[in-house]
């Protein structure tokens, strides 16, 4: 078998393997990355007028989503400014629940429920992540797809590497009114430009998918804290030495919007047992999430500890920090802005077409080949 026999095979093999779950992330991808701009612009019920009052604090808008949602965990509630409602996240594994409350940051009014597991991009994220299947099947399917991806992005290249001075049908397209050409330059002509921005967006998901992949990733580029996010503990030796009526939750939201500015996108968390921190996440870019503070305060003195893994302040942030931190917007494309996210929903539109272009130019070509055949046995036996 020669070098090209096998390199074709292996790419025939993979891509009729691997082409449904390739068609089905990238596909899905797509659709996902303008999620917060379609959401903005289409849930009107999330902006409010400034009423020129301070908002409600974390402890009274945790008391209303209890109330409007009993025996539900509460994960944290986001504030986004002044003429925002107020995001409070519900999550829980089991039974499994991952929805919101909006209320309103005056009124106190629950303006809207929404379980996002059943939202349309909630069912679109549901099939990126996992192709509708229960997370520990879906996950490594999707891992072992991802590898038979990136052997096909080479393979492509191996295969369709123009001989001498060859460019037309590879890096341009021919002018032919032959369907079975026009499939196959639509393959290899726009497959040769997106394999760049295709590895990106795998190697970027990679890390999500494979244990070690991240902290690989981090150490070799020199990192030397803990990449696992956990909470710091309190100081149990401190307890009982704050005011009675002072709550700490809503005491930490004061001292970080008085750091911010009340207008500071913050994500605030509530106290989950006697030892751990509060945390309070502020996006200082939001539409990006690379910037973001994670800030850690004892709940007994209110004093800001310093963690032991990479997800504290941005500003401390090293090479190697940033360079996890960056991982999701460079997947999304939200590191470019608007024209990141563009570029990167063509990308996943471009990825999503090539199972199809190269089934298609595969069964018509095997399809003319057998009609050949035949027509030429035909002749034989006249």
């Amino acid at each position: 078998m020669s070098f090209k026999t096998f390199w074709r095979k292996t790419h025939l093999i993979i891509g009729l393997v691997s082409g449904l779950v390739v068609f089905i992330s990238s596909i899905t991808g797509a659709l996902y990355v303008f999620k917060d701009e379609i959401e903005s612009m289409t849930q009107t019920f999330r902006h409010v007028e400034a009423e020129g009052k301070e908002m409600l604090l974390p402890s009274e808008v945790f008391k209303i989503a209890e109330e409007a949602l009993p025996n539900t965990l509460i994960h944290g509630a986001i504030y986004n400014g002044s003429t925002e409602v107020v995001e409070v996240v519900y999550y829980q594994p089991e039974p499994l629940y991952y929805g919101a409350a909006y209320i309103h940051p005056y009124s106190g009014e629950v303006v809207k429920q929404v379980n996002f597991l059943q939202t349309f991009f909630g069912l679109v994220l549901a099939g990126h992540t996992s192709l509708w299947l229960p997370p520990n099947i879906g996950m490594p399917i999707i891992a072992v797809s991802v590898i038979m991806y990136l052997i096909l992005l080479i393979s492509g290249i191996v295969l369709w590497w123009p001989k001498g001075k060859k460019r037309n049908g590879v890096f341009t397209f021919t002018k032919t009114n032959k369907l079975l050409v026009k499939i196959k330059e639509w393959h290899v002509v726009l497959g040769f430009y997106a394999t760049f921005f295709v590895i990106i967006i795998l190697l970027t998901g990679a890390v999500w998918l494979f244990k070690g992949f991240e902290q690989g990733i981090y150490k070799s580029l020199g990192g030397k804290e803990e990449v696992s996010f956990s909470y710091p503990k309190s100081d149990l030796s401190q307890a009982g030495k704050l005011p009675d009526h002072i709550n700490v939750v809503d005491s930490v939201f004061q001292i970080v919007r008085t750091e911010f500015g009340s207008e500071a996108n913050i994500e605030i968390h509530d106290v989950t047992d006697a030892e751990a921190s509060i945390l309070v996440e502020v996006n200082r870019k939001p539409g990006t999430y690379y910037q973001m503070d994670y800030l850690f305060y004892d709940q007994y003195t209110l004093k800001e500890i310093t963690p032991s893994h990479i997800y504290g302040r941005y500003e401390v942030a090293d090479m190697a920090e940033t360079a996890i931190r960056l991982n999701y917007d460079i997947h999304s494309g939200g590191i470019g802005g608007f024209l990141g996210k563009l570029l990167a929903c063509l990308v996943s539109l471009l990825s999503a077409s090539f199972p199809v272009t190269g089934f298609l130019y595969w069964y018509k070509r095997t399809g003319e080949s057998r009609r050949r055949k035949k027509d030429f046995i035909s002749e034989l036996n006249k």
